[in-house]
């Protein structure tokens, strides 16, 4: 009898999940709810500033995400967590706050708006949910011409850099390296600007070269900054 609570505990852990570090399951049967969010998804992570990394983090405060049945808003360090609908993309808006960043590399208010896309499958497979969110004084340095009235996608690469791709017809791409921004389309963050709405029916098909989780079909709206995490295979 004494070796019951031993064949208990390997038991229980013979579900328990590893650290990411392995290969992705085609289904993943990983319970991240940990009964906070009932039959919904718990779904977490952060907003920062474009230029945030490592030796130099900001993250955003007191932006609003809504959608889903659920509101949040950011901590300081631009956390937040919420519970959305298991099936299907939620997509949240993100509301900045009108105050000015604390962020000191780049001053300014994040004038401009967001829709947070949250995909289960993305969520599911483990994937650290981040945006990045810019000021418009920021956008003036990196990205000249930029046009409000037109739609902008940013993508966040959890994992290896991979090169990002959309569909529809935009301006010159703008990749993070970890530590600054440069023309292209392969880093840990890519900016897609003044994207073409009138042609692409209200959303693009986003692809990543080598596989990602969180691909498809994303949405866009003029004068709003479509925020995107996949997590690279």
């Amino acid at each position: 009898m004494r070796s019951l609570p031993l064949v208990l505990l390997i038991t229980a852990c013979g579900a328990c999940g590893d650290d990411g570090g392995s290969a992705i399951d085609a289904t993943p049967v990983i319970d991240i709810d940990n009964g906070s969010c009932g039959d919904q998804l718990n779904f977490t992570g952060e907003l920062v500033d474009a230029d945030s990394n490592m030796t130099s983090f900001c993250g955003v405060n007191n932006a609003s995400l809504d959608g889903g049945g659920a509101m949040d808003t950011t901590a300081p360090n631009g956390r937040f967590e919420m519970c959305i609908p298991r099936m299907g993309v939620t997509n949240l808006t993100v509301a900045p706050a009108g105050t000015a960043s604390g962020c000191s590399a780049m001053p300014g208010t994040y004038t401009l708006p967001g829709i947070a896309v949250a995909n289960p499958a993305t969520i599911l497979a483990g994937g650290f949910w981040s945006g990045r969110m810019i000021t418009m004084q920021r956008l003036a340095t990196l990205v000249p011409g930029f046009d409000m009235a037109k739609a902008h996608v940013m993508v966040h690469v959890d994992g290896v850099k991979r090169a990002v791709a959309i569909a529809a017809t935009h301006g010159t791409a703008q990749a993070y390296s970890g530590t600054a921004w440069a023309a292209g389309e392969t880093g840990s963050d890519i900016l897609f600007p003044n994207v073409e709405v009138a042609t692409s029916g209200g959303s693009t098909m986003l692809s990543v070269v080598g596989g990602a989780i969180g691909t498809g079909l994303v949405p866009l709206q003029p004068g709003k900054l479509t925020l995107v995490t996949v997590l690279a295979k």
